[in-house]
């Protein structure tokens, strides 16, 4: 009797792994995931990779999580604290880090000095990096994440929501008016379309930081049953 070893499936350790098997365990593809949860494929795939540095900041990174969990019918909760263990104090910038110069008892102490000289000008160089970062983060335009309306989107309703997520210190303009960014960080707001295309505007900024900016082109008919329409760039 000839005996075939088979290797058999390791249990899910990681945050990544145990949200891909319940994705694949129910049949779902990243595809279908994408459009269930208005979410980017790759960020859905950094997320099942384990690759957190391919995500945004981790205020959106835990909504990712609930609504890839909500959408699964998962715990939310069990979800957002292995991805705390695994992810720990990344809200913080990670700060320089210099090596630490080992130094023998026996040198003689004409090192010792230029250790401390070197040192002195280590602390001074990281300070000066990490106030050009704090400076760059401040000026840099913050990240606005449209979950609606779609790009090219064709409706036959005169009034369409426009949902997005956005940090609680930015400020989001839609067509130039103001919107109010909520605690859990997201924001909607109601528009009046004209007859065709409408081209819709929204803008984040921070204090002192430069605009993002975000287009959608939406074209209203109250004909039903157009099924595509071609836009010109």
């Amino acid at each position: 009797m000839i005996f075939v070893r088979r290797q058999l499936a390791q249990e899910p350790k990681t945050l990544g792994e145990k949200l891909r098997a319940l994705r694949r365990g129910q049949a779902v593809t990243l595809e279908m995931m994408t459009k269930k949860t208005l979410i980017r494929a790759s960020y859905l795939r950094a997320l099942e990779r384990g690759e957190y540095n391919h995500l945004p900041e981790p205020l959106y990174a835990r909504n990712f999580i609930r609504s890839y969990t909500r959408t699964l019918g998962a715990d939310e909760e069990y979800f957002l604290e292995l991805y705390e263990e695994e992810c720990g104090q990344c809200d913080l910038v990670a700060p320089m880090q210099t090596p630490r110069q080992k130094i023998r008892s026996g040198r003689l102490r004409i090192w010792h000095k230029i250790g401390v000289y070197s040192a002195m000008s280590l602390v001074l160089l990281g300070f000066s990096t990490y106030l050009g970062l704090q400076v760059h983060s401040i000026v840099t335009a913050p990240e606005v994440i449209i979950f609606s309306p779609s790009e090219n989107l064709l409706t036959h309703l005169a009034i369409i929501e426009v949902e997005g997520l956005a940090d609680p210190e930015t400020s989001v303009y839609i067509n130039g008016k103001q919107v109010v960014v909520l605690s859990d960080s997201t924001f909607s707001s109601l528009l009046y379309l004209e007859p065709g295309i409408n081209i819709i505007h929204i803008e984040g900024q921070r204090r002192y930081s430069k605009r993002s900016s975000i287009e959608r082109r939406v074209i209203f008919s109250s004909e039903q049953g157009i099924s595509q329409v071609s836009f010109s760039p």
